[in-house]
């Protein structure tokens, strides 16, 4: 029978890219996604690279409260079961927490972390129940490291890192994989909507954009670490190496030390 996936914020990034590997590879794609004509051109994008592909693109803004319920309630609609939970969606913010927008700020917390989690307790209830499933969730590299300049963020992220774990645990039992795949900074549109037009965020984003790998580049090894069933993956043996170090550090040391890099770059 033929396999699904359910990519969040799949019409772009890193998301789009993990479609056409799932594409390759014979998957039934369900996209939701914010942009309609994202989600048009990747349908039209995946059937170039596979005629007989099974596509659905759904347009929804994933940050309302309740998105992750009308995503199941469309799966239902369409008796649709799925293989593999891809939570991508999300994006970041630059710059002094106190100068943040309160309305964006929550919009990011929502997609990073409440989304994220409410579809795992929701496609997850159904894997345990079946048996088998496999779900990913992206965090960052930022996860491992207290980030001022870029806090709410990098703490969202700890918070995908530390749950993905415990969820991994509490599955495992029921054949359900769980895999937390953290990623540094990609090519992608992610730096735009990250920064602010306060100068504090040009520090952070000269820091963080010291090492840029291209979207193909991750979703490549994201993919592979999903296949591998690994517990946690990032994308080159280097970022693992950068990420062993910083949790080697005290956060306040990490802190102070991001807090003077981001500085010197302004």
């Amino acid at each position: 029978m033929t396999r699904t996936v359910l990519v969040t914020g799949g019409a772009g990034g890193i998301g789009r890219e993990f479609c056409k590997l799932f594409n390759n590879d014979g998957y039934r794609i369900v996209v939701f996604s914010l942009q309609q004509d994202e989600l048009d051109q990747l349908g039209k994008d995946l059937k170039d690279q596979r005629s007989e592909v099974d596509y659905h693109g759904v347009q929804m803004d994933l940050s309302e409260p309740d998105a992750a319920e009308r995503i199941l309630e469309w799966l239902d609609q369409k008796s649709i079961e799925l293989d593999v939970l891809v939570n991508n969606v999300g994006f970041g913010m630059m710059g002094e927490h106190v100068e943040q927008d309160s309305k964006k700020l929550e919009r990011m917390l929502t997609l990073n972390n409440i989304l994220l989690t409410k579809l795992c307790m929701l496609v997850g209830n159904r894997m345990k129940a079946r048996g088998t499933g496999q779900i990913m969730n992206i965090g960052s590299l930022a996860g491992f490291c207290p980030m001022p300049f870029f806090a709410a963020y990098s703490a969202s992220k700890a918070f995908v890192i530390n749950f993905s774990a415990s969820l991994h645990e509490e599955l495992k039992p029921y054949g359900v994989e769980v895999t937390c795949f953290c990623p540094s900074t990609t090519r992608t549109a992610f730096l735009d909507t990250a920064q602010s037009k306060h100068q504090s965020s040009t520090g952070i984003t000269k820091f963080v954009s010291a090492q840029i790998d291209t979207p193909e580049e991750v979703a490549i090894a994201g993919y592979k670490a999903l296949n591998e069933k690994k517990v946690f993956a990032l994308p080159s043996l280097a970022i693992t190496l950068q990420s062993i170090w910083i949790r080697t550090m005290p956060l306040r040391t990490m802190a102070a030390f991001v807090h003077k890099k981001a500085l010197k770059e302004q």
